[in-house]
């Protein structure tokens, strides 16, 4: 804990141990020039926003964080990130995706949920090496608010290479979506990821899902979300 020595002889405070659970910085309001008091921003309580209960998905929420989606087998990963897309192109954010596999999604399919594909860019990769260094690219120009990363190949990225994506990501405030391929229990690509969430069907419906969180390094907390969708254009 850092705190600013007192130059009074008086007994203060500042003299008692603090019990104060994280490193807190405290500083004296008379030594600060009247001037920089004045420049200090007063909020109202009533302002403040409350955290919101459970996990959500929205672009804003992903924003300057690694996540990961994860799938068993095909069950709609792509269905559920379109709803990202969504979000990010309602806030007028562009949209990359990356594709590291050979490969990639039905176009009229995404159009149909309302994506607007004049606005995402994609980007053929061969392989996960190709793939972060093209996430990287996207994110160090700070010309796109989320990047679809689809890796659902056997990756092993590395935590530098993840570190250095996420560094970048908390510097632009932009989202990096990880779809992957494994098992719930099976460990999450890195360190690096803050949220994961895992994907399966729900029911025996055919286009039920639910979505669990088994990964929240933000508030550690985990849930279960349930979705429907329906199949391609002529199948409903």
């Amino acid at each position: 804990m850092v705190i600013c020595q007192c130059t009074s002889r008086r007994e203060s405070i500042l003299d008692k141990p603090l019990n104060i659970r994280y490193p807190v910085l405290v500083i004296l309001a008379r030594t600060l020039a009247p001037h920089l008091l004045a420049e200090i921003p007063v909020v109202r309580a009533t302002e403040l926003k409350a955290s919101p209960r459970g996990v959500s998905w929205s672009l804003e929420s992903l924003a300057g964080i690694l996540a990961e989606i994860s799938e068993e087998t095909a069950c709609g990963a792509i269905s559920f990130v379109t709803e990202i897309i969504l979000d990010a192109q309602r806030r007028n954010e562009p949209v990359a995706w990356v594709a590291g596999v050979s490969s990639i999604w039905y176009p009229p399919d995404l159009a149909d949920r309302g994506v607007d594909l004049s606005t995402l860019a994609v980007i053929r990769a061969g392989g996960e090496e190709e793939s972060l260094t093209a996430t990287e690219w996207l994110v160090r120009s700070g010309a796109v608010g989320l990047v679809i990363v689809d890796a659902q190949g056997e990756w092993k990225a590395s935590d530098a290479s993840l570190g250095r994506v996420l560094k970048l990501a908390e510097r632009s405030q932009c989202a990096v979506v990880f779809l992957t391929r494994k098992l719930s229990h099976e460990p999450s690509l890195g360190s690096r990821i803050s949220l994961r969430g895992c994907i399966s069907r729900n029911g025996e419906e055919p286009f039920h899902i639910a979505i669990t969180i088994v990964k929240d390094k933000r508030s550690n907390s985990s849930s279960r979300q349930g979705r429907q969708y329906h199949g391609p254009s002529g199948m409903h």
